[in-house]
């Protein structure tokens, strides 16, 4: 049996050295197709996710995460920023123009 393995083996070279210059020849060519074949599956794949719509487990669950400021929290920091004027300059500032740094 183990010489079928060894003329298979052999017969599966010889074939590869055969068609190994055709191969070759046309490697250019075969790595385009591959290399388009990759791109029209990512192009497939970007647009079946683009028209993909959430769940309505995935918006009730987005829907539920609105955060909440706390009341006290909010007192807090008012009365941090009437305690301190430079504080408060700070946030007129902010206030003021919200994008600078």
């Amino acid at each position: 049996m183990s010489k079928n393995v060894n003329l298979d083996i052999k017969g599966l070279v010889a074939k590869a050295k055969k068609t190994l210059p055709k191969v070759i020849k046309h490697a250019p060519f075969i790595a385009i197709l591959l290399i388009l074949a990759v791109y029209l599956f990512m192009v497939w794949r970007i647009s079946q996710l683009a028209g993909a719509e959430p769940s309505a487990g995935q918006e009730a669950a987005a829907l539920v995460q609105i955060p909440k400021i706390d009341e006290s929290a909010i007192k807090q920091i008012q009365a941090l920023e009437q305690s301190n004027a430079e504080v408060k300059s700070l946030f007129n500032t902010a206030r003021n123009n919200p994008f600078s740094e």
